[in-house]
């Protein structure tokens, strides 16, 4: 412990009732002041001769040495002992000490200093201690512990006082007391510069806030905020300040391009921007951690908030921040409870439907859509082809955007509509109370998209597309064809032609648009008798030349909307369409997941070999189409099918390999033919496929990856070459 933690006053044990009122008396009266006093002369004079002392009080102090002395070390011992005595730190008058502590509390910038630093000396000192002293309120410390001094002074009863909380409390008393001297000798500005440096981090180097203190009261909070911006240096700020539109006049980059200049990548920026606007704008953020100082921005009020309206505070702090961030900082630190935000504060990569940012009141937010409204007025805009006039009232009365019809607020909802109209859409109210809507001479995406395909005059992929789109609109800054989607299919002057992204303009005759099997419902719906496959096929092809007879009969047995019926004989028909009776439907005649599985399992015990789907018998090419498509994910099947075709594949996994050997036999025994018939090396123009083989094989033969029977077969072939 310090010397001033040892000696606690007189007034200061009566007050923590480590003393009763009559033996503190009976001390005062000695002449003794502080706990030293009561060591020393307990231990060198006689205690018989002090006025008024009796049995009850020679124990009481006998007491409170023998509990000093046992928490105290050898070296602190031999203080009291000496007889040393600290003059104590109140020098002062009472009256004078109280005098200018009452001018000091009446300043609430400085009270606010000195409640700041009480705290903060007693989160320094022990859990113990702490508990105690965060009970007493700071008035409470100043008025009956700070300046209690006189001996006819009343001392305050305080609880939960131990003697070893003592120390703490004369510390805290004498600490508190230079803070509350310094403060008393220092100047407002010095005292602004220090309350900017402790909050904020922000060295005096600056006058602007301090003179911005003395005038306003308050603190320039943009440009406090600014500066502390700017002390971070890292990327990940950097990532938030270049990305988001964080100042005015800003270009704000791509994620792609800040990616690639720290070479890291594009969802990583992403990751990154969202994470620290979390962290920025959170509850426990540091950048608001005094929200209070915040509050002289809450004079804003009105129905409506506009970047206009904190302009002032902008030009005034003198900051560079963008209106869009300080509303956005407003809403989240002031007005969230009362007001609705629109166009919210969004970076460059996410699209934003309002240009400008805003707070409509929540009572007014409540009964009327306004996010519906800017839809309708901007399809309006879109679709006017000649100028018209707009009476904004009538409007208002017949639109369908109120969520409930309050007649009463008509006129506040009119008012912001007409400002959202002039900022967001530049339509001024005329003399007679309408507003002017030009026609739209320029150009939609929705007419660049339909001029692309009209130009061409064929169907156009969706990359084709977007290939000539940027060739007509560079500037555009959609980067990529998946966005070009939404305009192609809410066109409703342009038609999907299969399923392959391929778009085609319902005028055309000479191109069909629709699927495979809206060609087919077509064909047969001007049939009267059900048609063969054959038939139905040659009608596709003239529209889907791609397209073959299998693809056609297995479409219209998976239609999941099932509107083809099946006769026998091969005949197919409409399920909508009443035939003659002498035609009997008959069930889907393609054999079930079941059959097909069954079939499989047999070849493979037969010919110890998966099947190929390029084979020349028919059923084995048609065994091999359909477990390639299973493979391959094409025919969807359930988990329990799933699991029969893994144990198919487990169960026969040495069939795999007889089929790639069969294959790798069969190549080997045409090469050996073209050699006999040819008597020469096959051409890399005329036998491309037997050239590369033998290169492939020749590749195997070296890195010895052949089995015994191919490397026979891979010298036989050899020697065959050399003569």
């Amino acid at each position: 412990m310090t010397e001033r933690e040892l000696y606690p006053s007189i007034n200061d044990l009566m007050c923590a009732k480590v003393i009763s009122i009559r033996t503190g008396n009976c001390c005062l009266s000695a002449g003794w002041e502080s706990y030293c006093d009561i060591f020393s002369f307990y231990e060198n004079e006689n205690m018989l001769n002090i006025k008024g002392i009796g049995s009850k009080t020679r124990l009481e102090l006998s007491w409170i040495y023998e509990a000093g002395i046992s928490l105290l070390s050898k070296h602190e011992r031999n203080l009291f002992q000496s007889g040393e005595k600290i003059p104590s730190p109140h020098t002062q008058d009472h009256d004078e000490t109280a005098e200018y502590l009452k001018s000091l509390l009446s300043n609430d910038f400085k009270r606010k200093a000195i409640h700041e630093k009480y705290e903060q000396l007693i989160q320094a000192y022990p859990i113990r201690s702490q508990i105690w002293l965060n009970k007493i309120p700071l008035d409470l410390f100043i008025a009956e512990y700070l300046c209690c001094h006189d001996r006819d002074d009343k001392p305050i009863k305080m609880r939960h006082v131990y003697v070893e909380n003592l120390p703490e409390t004369a510390d805290l008393k004498d600490k508190l007391t230079a803070e509350i001297a310094r403060q008393f000798y220092l100047s407002e500005e010095d005292s602004v510069r220090d309350a900017i440096f402790n909050h904020y981090g922000l060295s005096g180097s600056s006058d602007f806030p301090v003179s911005y203190y003395l005038k306003n009261h308050c603190f320039p909070m943009f440009w406090i905020l600014e500066k502390q911006l700017d002390n971070y240096d890292d990327r990940d700020m950097e990532a938030f300040k270049q990305i988001f539109q964080v100042y005015q006049n800003q270009r704000t980059l791509l994620l792609a391009e800040f990616a690639a200049r720290y070479s890291i990548s594009r969802e990583r920026v992403r990751q990154i921007c969202n994470q620290l606007f979390s962290k920025i704008f959170c509850s426990r953020s540091l950048f608001f951690k005094y929200r209070s100082d915040w509050n002289h921005y809450r004079p804003l009020t009105g129905d409506t908030i506009w970047e206009k309206d904190v302009q002032k505070y902008i030009d005034e702090e003198q900051s560079s921040f963008s209106t869009k961030f300080v509303i956005h900082i407003l809403f989240n630190l002031i007005y969230s409870d009362r007001y609705t935000l629109y166009g919210k504060f969004v970076s460059r990569f996410r699209v934003n439907n309002w240009k400008h940012t805003f707070l409509v009141n929540n009572r007014i937010a409540s009964i009327f859509d306004f996010e519906k409204f800017r839809m309708e007025i901007n399809d309006i805009l879109l679709k006017n082809k000649t100028t018209c006039l707009l009476d904004i009232e009538k409007y208002i009365a017949k639109c369908n955007c109120w969520i409930k019809n309050r007649p009463d607020e008509k006129n506040s909802v009119t008012d912001i509509v007409r400002n959202i109209l002039v900022n967001e859409f530049q339509l001024h109210t005329g003399a007679d109370g309408n507003i002017e809507i030009a026609a739209n001479i320029k150009k939609t995406l929705f007419d660049v998209m339909y001029e692309i395909l009209k130009n061409n005059g064929n169907p156009m992929h969706l990359s084709e597309i977007f290939s000539e789109f940027k060739r007509i609109m560079p500037e555009h800054y959609y980067d990529s064809p998946i966005k070009l989607r939404h305009y192609l299919l809410k066109n409703s002057a342009i038609a999907c032609q299969n399923r392959k992204s391929v778009y085609v303009l319902k005028e055309w005759t000479h191109v069909k648009s629709g699927t495979i099997r809206d060609s087919i419902v077509e064909f047969l719906s001007k049939k009267r008798l059900p048609q063969t496959a054959l038939n139905i096929t040659d009608y596709v092809l003239r529209y889907f030349p791609g397209t073959n007879i299998l693809s056609v009969r297995t479409s219209m047995f998976n239609d999941t909307k099932q509107r083809f019926v099946f006769f026998k004989g091969g005949l197919f028909g409409l399920m909508c369409k009443k035939y003659p009776l002498k035609y009997k439907p008959t069930e889907n005649t393609l054999p079930s997941f079941a059959d097909r599985l069954l079939d499989m399992e047999r070849f493979l015990v037969e010919n110890r070999r998966f099947p190929f789907a390029s084979s020349k018998n028919r059923d084995e090419r048609i065994l091999g189409v359909w477990w390639a498509r299973v493979i391959k994910g094409i025919y969807k099947i359930d988990e329990s099918r799933q699991n029969e075709v893994k144990r198919i594949r487990t169960q026969y996994a040495g069939c795999e390999e007889n089929k790639r050997f069969f294959q790798w036999n069969k190549n080997c025994d045409s090469l050996k033919r073209f050699l006999l018939e040819n008597r020469r090396l096959p051409s890399v123009v005329t036998e491309k496929f037997l050239y590369h083989w033998l290169k492939r094989a020749k590749n195997d033969f070296l890195k010895q990856r052949m089995n015994e029977q191919q490397l026979k077969k891979y010298l036989e072939l050899a020697m065959l070459i050399e003569k």
